[in-house]
């Protein structure tokens, strides 16, 4: 229930709110869960976690492409006391550059079907061959 909510606030905060910003925010909520009820774990795996995210995209009211997805699962994940962190990538295909972005927790791909995130170079990694 709390992806299919947060999916859309994110699309909005995404027009008037760097990512940057927007990933800050998971910040501080874990940073405040240390003092209060904030981050108590539900008992659901990363995994589980995810897969509830990519539901509430693909089959509630409004259907989130990748980047909010993955601003919605690390939030979640962070309020649970989970590290993890936003990747992006980038492919040319067909003369065109595409994006993508998925969530990882000790360097596994949550939110991610048949490896796709594979087809994408990560940025830092483009960055750093510059």
């Amino acid at each position: 229930m709390q992806a299919a909510v947060l999916l859309p606030a994110a699309r909005i905060a995404l027009k008037f709110v760097t990512i940057a910003r927007l990933q800050l925010i998971g910040v501080r909520t874990k940073k405040d869960s240390r003092r209060g009820s904030i981050g108590r774990t539900n008992g659901l795996s990363p995994q589980t976690t995810a897969r509830l995210v990519r539901i509430a995209a693909e089959r509630g009211p409004y259907r989130a492409k990748c980047l909010e997805q993955s601003l919605v699962l690390r939030w979640l994940l962070l309020r649970q006391g989970i590290e993890a962190r936003i990747l992006f990538g980038a492919r040319k295909e067909d003369e065109q550059m595409q994006a993508h972005a998925w969530v990882e927790v000790n360097g596994v791909a949550l939110n991610e079907d048949n490896g796709v995130y594979r087809d994408f170079s990560p940025l830092d990694e483009l960055l750093a061959g510059n």
